[in-house]
Parts: structure tokens; sequence; C-alpha cells
């Protein structure tokens, strides 16, 4: 089994392989970049409300485009609207038109984010936007406020509107309007992303920052048009912020003009197929690795239960959602590859588990005589741990090679739960493979042996972990440290693409660290390690679940954090073999406790030593 299992992983990875040339391809010519000011806001800079004196300065202000908008309590008329948009296309400027004002205007009108007004009050119907598109011929439609301009019955109508004029929909980062995601699926091939600062964030920010932020949104996130707000009565500070941000974009090689599209492209059922096949591979090796010496009837069991979830899937993306298929297998590649990678019944010495793989240490020296070999076999095991993550990386963009998940239409999904159960899979693999070496937990009496304080403590400090640990994979349910920001902001300076924290600095260096500790007989802190360390590997496969970002910025991140990583995971092995060799004793005797050693080299202890007992 084992054998067809690498066989069909490599299936997965040489589809991820070709799936992900053909992205790379379409991102090169994804490169155009569109800025637009709103007008009502350059004619507050301006202190007048003469579009022909606005329109005389435009070029000063180097926007691309200017933002018409249309509160839905005011009333407009039709000749006035035609007029101004004709002007700003005379000018040389394209129009944008935007139908409903800033969310701080909705919530004074007692609107709650993500509550609806009532169709008298604040929404338009299908033929009055019609109409505004009509005289305004807009080359992009957005919607202000906390929901779509337009009750929910008429998405579909409004979805038709918009295919029918060829007019793109803004699809605003971070608005979270109700009906935008439900108008962005009906009409996918017409939207367009737009980031913006809200004017309720914007005194948060100085030109520097905001300028910054901005670009990390086109570079690292594939948004293409940028809404740029003005900070109220500071003429200079805006002027500098369009034209610093001009000069970034055009240092970081993207083009002006208007935000460039994605063609409706597809991975393919055939490749699709293929990344099945990767994952199921990878889920037979992994029941492999875990059953143990179960009996064959449960090997038998896995396997076809295995196989029909494979099947399953290939039929819902024929024949039901090919998004929903896509989403569900990247899902389970995320929770098997990394699962895959760390478990030590995969990497653990063959005479120390039930059986051997393709991914064993077979070949591998069987004792560390020196702390220079641990390193060298830590390292060379942390590169197949690696090489297993990434061909799950491959099949996770396969699974997700469609245009919509790269405009963010659709997402992968189940994040926390990706972060969170290979940990505990990893962790229930650990103490099974510390039972089999004959060695006793301890833990029941350990616990009883600590006061009622220190059980409380645990607890609370045991879930305070795991509560940041998973709030910490969204955006915005756990504030990043001020320490950490710092950090982020150096590593965005020395880096094009700035390597993910948790890879380079926990999960990387603990996993090789773990992976030392325990080829030196340091069973009990090796595979603690190497359940913490698994964090690295499940946030370097989550960063190829982030379909909108460009491939490139995957790549060149994940090389970084691996590199860093490795250097500062061999700097702690190094440390830490050192510390046990001239204080505590060399090599950990049963249990994990000091030893006699030789000056260090007449050890009894090893990955094959055959006194490892209980």
């Amino acid at each position: 089994m084992q054998r067809w299992a690498v066989v069909l992983i490599a299936l997965g990875l040489a589809a991820g392989l070709i799936v992900g040339g053909q992205r790379f391809i379409l991102e090169q010519d994804f490169t155009t970049v569109e800025m637009a000011v709103d007008l009502a806001d350059l004619m507050a800079q301006e202190g007048t409300q003469d579009l022909s004196k606005i329109l005389t300065g435009l070029d000063t202000w180097g926007a691309d485009s200017l933002v018409i908008t249309l509160p839905t309590t005011q009333q407009w008329k039709p000749d006035e609207l035609r007029k101004m948009a004709q002007a700003i296309r005379s000018a040389g400027c394209r129009v944008i038109l935007r139908v409903g004002g800033d969310e701080e205007a909705a919530e004074q009108q007692g609107l709650e984010l993500g509550g609806r007004p009532e169709p008298a009050d604040g929404t338009f119907s299908v033929n009055e936007l019609a109409a505004w598109i009509s005289l305004i011929q807009p080359q992009v439609v957005m919607f202000g406020g906390a929901c779509i301009a337009v009750s929910p019955e008429d998405l579909v109508l409004l979805a038709s509107l918009l295919r029918g004029t060829g007019t793109r929909f803004g699809l605003q980062e971070f608005a979270h309007q109700v009906g935008e995601a439900e108008l962005a699926r009906l009409a996918p091939t017409h939207v367009v992303r737009v980031h913006t600062i809200y004017p309720r964030e914007l005194p948060r920010y100085e030109v520097q920052s905001a300028q910054t932020r901005f670009l990390r949104a086109v570079r690292e996130r594939s948004y293409r048009l940028l809404y740029v707000r003005f900070w109220p009565g500071m003429l200079p500070t805006n002027r500098e912020l369009l034209s610093e941000l001009a000069a970034s974009l055009q240092a970081a090689g993207y083009t002006r003009g208007p935000a460039a599209s994605l063609p409706s492209w597809q991975a393919g059922r055939g490749y699709f197929a293929m990344a099945i096949l990767g994952w199921l591979g990878a889920g037979l090796m992994l029941c492999s690795c875990l059953g143990g010496h179960a009996p064959s009837r449960w090997k038998r069991w896995s396997c076809w239960c295995l196989t029909g979830v494979a099947v399953a899937l290939f039929a819902l993306y024929l024949f039901y959602d090919q998004l929903l298929a896509g989403q569900a297998l990247a899902f389970l590649a995320a929770i098997t590859f990394p699962t895959l990678a760390a478990i030590p019944q995969r990497w653990a010495p063959a005479e120390l588990t039930s059986s051997t793989n393709a991914f064993s240490t077979k070949g591998l020296s069987p004792v560390c005589t020196g702390r220079w070999q641990a390193i060298g076999q830590s390292l060379r095991q942390f590169g197949r741990a690696v090489g297993i993550t990434l061909a799950g990386a491959a099949v996770v963009v396969t699974a997700l090679g469609d245009y919509r998940f790269m405009l963010k239409i659709a997402q992968f999904r189940g994040v926390k739960a990706m972060s969170l159960l290979p940990l505990v899979i990893v962790g229930y693999a650990a103490i099974a493979h510390f039972l089999s070496l004959g060695r006793p937990l301890k833990l029941r009496r350990r616990w009883q042996a600590m006061s009622a304080a220190a059980r409380t403590l645990s607890v609370i400090g045991a879930l305070a972990v795991i509560v940041i640990y998973i709030g910490r994979t969204g955006n915005f349910v756990i504030p990043v440290p001020a320490l950490e920001l710092r950090l982020r902001e150096a590593l965005e300076e020395l880096f094009l693409f700035r390597p993910r924290t948790k890879e380079f600095v926990i999960g990387h260096p603990l996993l090789i660290l773990g992976l030392g500790l325990y080829g030196w007989g340091w069973h009990n802190a090796g595979l603690l390690g190497v359940v913490f360390g698994t964090i690295g590997q499940i946030s370097l496969l989550n960063t190829f679940a982030h379909i909108h970002s460009p491939l490139q910025a995957c790549l060149s991140r994940s090389a970084w954090g691996l590199s860093l990583g490795a250097i500062i995971g061999c700097c702690l092995l190094s440390a830490a073999l050192l510390l046990l060799d001239r204080h505590i004793g060399g090599r950990a005797e049963a249990g994990d406790q000091p030893g006699k050693t030789n000056q260090g080299k007449d050890m009894n202890m090893g990955y094959h030593s055959p006194s490892v007992k209980g």
C-alpha cells in the first residue's frame, strides 16, 4: 500500500505543479492598478463646488478615476449627472459610481453593521440603478453603507444589469456589506476587488503607513482598484499620499490604468481528479501509520472509507458544486498532509514502530554519535516533513484552482479547524508512540500531586494558549501586539514578502529541536517539540490556501520562513545539545532522566538502542 500511496501523492504533486504554472502565467498579466479618488473629497480639499476648476487641476492629483457618490437619501437631477460624467471623461478620467454614503452615515440613521434599511428609506430599484448607469456610464459600481442598495430579491436582476451593460461591481475589502457576496457570486466575471482606508480609520494613519497598507493590498492580496479617501482639511498631506503611492506602485513593477481583470480560468476536472488521488494517497499513508498493529479488517475498512470520500468529492465536483468540492478537498488536504508530516509513527525508527514506509528514517545513521550528526539527521527529517507538506500545498493549489477563489468571491473554509485538528492528532499519535516505547506517562500521578491552585492555573493557562492560537488565525479576533507589529514592519523592510512569524519563530525551530532531541535520546522533550512544531507545517500549507495572494508571494514567504526557521532551529538544537552534554549528563536514560556517559561518546541510548525500555 505504501508504494501505491507514494504514486498517488506524486500525481497530486504533478497536478499542483501544472496548475500552479498556469496560475503563475495568469498573474503575470494581472498587474494593472487603478487609483480612484472621491469627487466630494476632492471638492472639499479644493474648497470649491465648481467642477470645471476641479477638473482643470486634476492632473496635479494623479488619480485615474473619480468616484461620483449618490447618497440614497439625496435626489439628483439626471441632466446634472450626465454633464458631470461627460466632463470627467473629457478630462481624461474614468468614472466610478458609488451608491450610498459612508458606513458612519448609515450608523447615524440607526443602522447596525449587517443591518438593512427599509426599501423606502435607503434602497433603489433596479430600474433606478439602470437609469443612473445609463446616464453616467461608469466603469465600476460600488455601494456604500452597510448593504447593497437594492432589495435582496433584486440581486439577480442587478447581476443581469451588470452583465448586460459591461459594468463591473466593486467588491470592497472589509466592507462586509449585506448582499455583496451574493452579487459577486451571481456576476463573478464582472467583479473588481477594491481596497480603501475608510474615513473612520484615517485618523490612525499617516502618509507612510497608509501608502504601505495600499501597496501591501496590491502586492500581497491582489487588489487592483485603490479607492483613496482624504484626510479632512489636509491638502498637502493628501497630495503627498497620492504621489508616494503612485511612485511605490511604479517601483514595484505595476502599471497604471483600468483595474486588471481575470479570465474565467479553472483548473479542470482532470487535474482536480489527480489532486483527489494525491489526497487519497496521503490519507492511506496516514491511516497506515496510525493503524500500527490494528487488525487488517480495520485497515481495509479505512481504505474503503477514504476511497468512498474520494469518489464522493469527484461526484460533487462533476454534478453539484465545483467550488464546494474544491473547498472540501482543500480542507481535507490541510488536515491530512501536516499531520502526516509530523506524526512520530512516520519518522521514528523502524524498530520502534509497527511498520516502515517510504518516508521513514530508513538509511539514516542508527545512532547519533555527535551533535553535528544529530543536527544533520534532524534537518533531513525536517526536509522530509516539509516535502510532504508542500505536496499537500500542491493539492490545495489544484483544489482551489478557480478564478473565483483568486478574486476571493469564494475562499478556503475551515482555517480554525485546520489550525487545531492536526495538533490534536499529532498529540494523540505522540502519546501512543511514547506508550509503545514502554514508558509510563505518569500524567495522572503528576496531576494528583499538584495543588488545587496549580491545577486551576494550568487549566487557565492552557485555555488561554488555545484561545490566542485559534483567535490569531483571523484578522480581527485578537489584536496583534505592538512588539510583533514592529517586527512585521522590520521584516517588510527586509523582504519583498514578509515570512510568517509563526513559522520561522515558533513552528520550524520547534520541529527541528524536537526531532534532534528525540534522536539524542530525550524522547519526552523531543515528542513535545514535534507536537508544537506542527504549527509550522500547518502555517506553511495555509499560506498556499490564500489563493487570492500571488503564487510568487506564497513561494517567497515560505522559502524565507523555512530558511530562517531552519537557522533558528539549528541554533536552538545546538545550544540544547551542548547544555545537555555539559550540565545534565548527555543522553537521556529511560524516562528521559540524565544517564551516565563516557566523555559524551560511549553512549548506549540512541535511536535504535536496544536498551530503551520501560
